[in-house]
């Protein structure tokens, strides 16, 4: 028989829990531990070198450079080393200054038309929220995660709730990650977020509380429409 639900705060904490177990760890102890193997096959190629001869050091030379290159793409594939070492937006939800959505959006689409992928997809996030905010759709509290913020607003577009997950992915990784977000990635966050400011929400599930009716009031829909299509 299944437990209790678990509030939001006890659920995070279970989860770090977990991920802090061996098992999850994404140091870099494989990489230490292949870089030092090479290392040590180096040294033994070049002991076997007779640096009196140029032939050989201009091969000791290339062997040096081929493995530097391969080291460094094995970094940056596993993500140790970033394309873009820092964000230059704050990734808070609940960011000071408070920007309006459509000043997000704005900023989101040319942070990504300039390849700063990372902050357009912070920014386009923090639009999608914002805009659900200004609805009164969602109440943004501080240290909100993302996926708190897209569990949440599914709630009002149920129909998007794998694309508010997604999205929510791509911010961790945009804001979190040692990776770098793709183009897909903040090219569809920021899809969705203009989508969700064009559309009006499903309030179906949320009328016994007496919430859909003033959620429609603030969002400008009817009380007995639903949202529209994906």
């Amino acid at each position: 028989m299944a437990g209790p639900p678990l509030d939001p705060d006890e659920a995070r904490t279970r989860t770090l829990e977990e991920l802090s177990k061996a098992e999850y760890d994404d140091s870099p102890g494989f990489i230490q531990w292949l870089l030092g193997s090479i290392e040590k096959w180096l040294v033994g190629v070049l002991d076997g070198i007779d640096g009196s001869s140029t032939t050989q050091a201009g091969i000791a030379v290339l062997i040096l450079l081929a493995l530097g290159a391969a080291a460094f793409l094995v970094l940056r594939r596993t993500g140790l080393i970033r394309r873009s070492h820092a964000l230059s937006v704050d990734p808070e939800l609940d960011a000071e200054p408070v920007l309006s959505a459509a000043q997000l959006r704005r900023a989101a689409e040319e942070s990504i038309a300039a390849g700063r992928l990372d902050d357009g997809t912070v920014l386009a996030l923090r639009a999608l929220v914002r805009d659900l905010e200004e609805r009164t759709l969602l109440d943004v509290a501080a240290g909100m995660t993302a996926h708190e913020a897209a569990s949440r607003a599914s709630a009002s577009f149920p129909e998007l709730r794998g694309r508010l997950q997604r999205g929510a992915d791509a911010f961790d990784t945009a804001a979190y990650s040692h990776r770098q977000a793709s183009s897909k990635q903040a090219d569809d966050l920021l899809r969705l977020a203009v989508y969700i400011a064009e559309s009006s929400p499903d309030l179906s599930a949320l009328e016994p509380s007496g919430i859909g009716a003033e959620a429609s009031v603030a969002s400008g829909a009817p009380t007995t429409g639903t949202g529209g299509a994906a």
